[in-house]
């Protein structure tokens, strides 16, 4: 294992990374470098480390486990189809216990509101109601309400955008979301995403 530590202009250190340069008997799988992690603290650490690593000597192919899906580093690329996604797996399972707590506990990059109705948790069955969910700034309420609601939604479906990587609208084809009103998915996908978005997660 070789590491890598980049310093800012403090000489703190902003990031690192740890690679692997495997020995080959053959020519053909020769020149292959593994990064084993990389981690940086801002995008010019990041943008340093990777160019030290994508440039170095008699390396031909560059292998990355355990990356995102949306690593920035295919816009650093001149030929950003050169990076390819050989496995893909979700690294995070998330299942909500406490709807109205678990909303009020993360964050909302978008002021609005949502009504919404869970009506399949068998395990956590005070779940199971109509919920309003408004966001605003660094308030943010959830709380079960009598009025109709916009759409209905499987707890594991609010599980899997909880972290904001997933998409309402693939939720909505799979029949884990029904809309009951003009705009509703639009309006709960605006809520929920984020940027970056977060490695894969999954709810069950």
């Amino acid at each position: 294992m070789r590491y890598l530590a980049h310093r800012d202009q403090h000489g703190e250190v902003d990031g690192i990374a740890n690679f692997r340069l495997p020995w080959s008997s053959t020519a053909v799988n020769a020149g292959t470098l593994v990064v084993e992690a990389l981690e940086a603290a801002n995008p010019t650490a990041y943008r340093a480390l990777w160019s030290l690593l994508v440039d170095f000597d008699l390396t031909r192919t560059i292998v990355a486990p355990g990356r995102s899906r949306d690593e920035p580093l295919r816009w650093m690329l001149a030929n950003p189809r050169a990076m390819r996604i050989t496995r893909q797996s979700d690294n995070l399972w998330a299942r909500l216990l406490d709807v109205p707590r678990a909303l009020t506990q993360r964050s909302y990059d978008t002021v609005g509101e949502v009504a919404f109705t869970i009506d399949d948790d068998q395990m956590c069955p005070a779940n199971n109601r109509t919920w309003l969910l408004r966001t605003g700034g660094t308030s943010v309420t959830c709380v079960a309400t009598d009025q109709p609601a916009d759409l209905t939604i499987t707890i594991s479906a609010l599980s899997s955008l909880y972290f904001g990587g997933m998409s309402a609208h693939d939720l909505m084809y799979a029949g884990r979301i029904t809309p009951h009103a003009d705009g509703a998915i639009a309006q709960l996908s605006r809520l929920f995403r984020i940027d970056p978005e977060p490695h894969n997660s999954f709810g069950f």
